[in-house]
């Protein structure tokens, strides 16, 4: 990092946001990263720790000890929840770009800010840039995020579609609050993708320049573990997610029969849930949000329909080739009966 004043600048061009909670094992790594950013201008880490219990508030002291002019660390003397510490960390940011990292992440190119800032600067209909971060998994191999096959889409729709921006690779422009973030949502970060790429054009960097955990204590482990448990527990805050970004287009019905289409899928993956307590996410991610239920049956609907009416039509056709085969087999057989009848020698010669 370049040389700065010993407390972090009022103005910065740049707030990396980032939110801890038990993550001693991993959080010197993203610190690490913040620190090795090399940048001409200013930049301040808000790093909100949610009243951990191990030694990560300790590790967090550390480093702002060390480089005042650089972190203005928040310690939550009660814990408040991932959501809650989240948007009060958004809405303490003062850069006019917001970075996110959370504490089990990391970056690995000391450039990412300067290359995705410079971007952003030359190009100000862009609204938010990215890049792609390698992931690691207990006990799988690596792979890399968005997979190359999702990077033909870069447009808001298919945003709604499926969140293809990892958190700890954005940069936002900055605005003006946060703290109307509807409560309950899960992933705040797909709806804080979507709420930023309305305003302008969304771009991907080439180079992969962070790392994204997959590990047992991570929100998103047990969506590739056990899915019917992350559907569980997880399911209502998906479906309050949808929720909140048909409010982002008001009578914006195209964009409403998309997020109508993931609803439908979201809504069959806690349907699958067995027993009471999948039921019992069902029925309050339901009756909750009657709007999103509506969306995803009319979604359901009309490939019902549609699927009806191809079957319908297929079976039509199939009549139609079994009567224009009998009809032809009949044809056939009175042609040649009628050709064998006048190759028969007239008898009363």
């Amino acid at each position: 990092m370049t040389a700065q004043p010993a407390t972090p600048c009022d103005s910065p061009k740049v707030s990396v946001v980032s939110i801890t909670y038990n993550q001693e094992s991993f959080i010197r790594q993203a610190l690490d990263g913040f620190v090795a950013q090399r940048t001409d201008f200013p930049v301040e880490v808000v790093i909100a720790d949610d009243a951990s219990r191990d030694a990560t508030p300790a590790i967090i002291r550390d480093y702002a000890a060390r480089y005042p002019q650089l972190f203005r660390p928040i310690f939550r003397s009660t814990n408040i929840g991932v959501h809650a510490n989240f948007v009060a960390t958004l809405s303490a940011a003062r850069g006019e770009y917001l970075a996110l990292c959370e504490g089990d992440d990391y970056w690995t190119d000391p450039l990412k800010l300067t290359k995705q800032v410079e971007f952003l600067d030359r190009h100000p209909r862009t609204s938010l840039c990215f890049h792609p971060v390698r992931v690691i998994h207990d006990g799988a191999p690596d792979a890399e995020f968005p997979p190359v096959s999702w990077r033909r889409d870069m447009s808001l729709e298919a945003l709604l579609a499926r969140n293809f921006i990892q958190t700890n690779s954005v940069v936002y422009r900055r605005q003006q609050r946060y703290d109307d973030i509807p409560a309950n949502i899960m992933p705040i970060d797909w709806y804080l993708h979507v709420r930023h790429a309305i305003n302008g054009e969304i771009a991907m960097l080439p180079d992969t320049m962070a790392v994204y955990r997959r590990h047992p204590q991570g929100i998103w482990y047990e969506s590739d573990r056990d899915r019917q448990k992350f559907w569980q527990s997880r399911g209502y805050g998906v479906v309050a997610t949808l929720e909140a970004m048909v409010d982002l287009f008001p009578g914006d019905h195209a964009r409403e029969r998309i997020i109508g289409k993931v609803a439908d899928w979201v809504l069959g993956e806690i349907a699958k849930v067995p027993g009471p307590k999948g039921r019992a996410a069902l029925l309050n991610s339901v009756a909750d949000h009657p709007r999103i239920t509506m969306l995803s049956l009319q979604h359901r609907w009309t490939q019902t329909r549609w699927r009806r009416l191809e079957h319908r039509l297929s079976g039509d056709v199939a009549r139609v080739r079994r009567h224009a085969y009998v009809y032809s087999s009949h044809l056939k057989h009175r042609f040649a009966t009628a050709s064998a009848r006048r190759r028969e020698p007239n008898r009363d010669q």
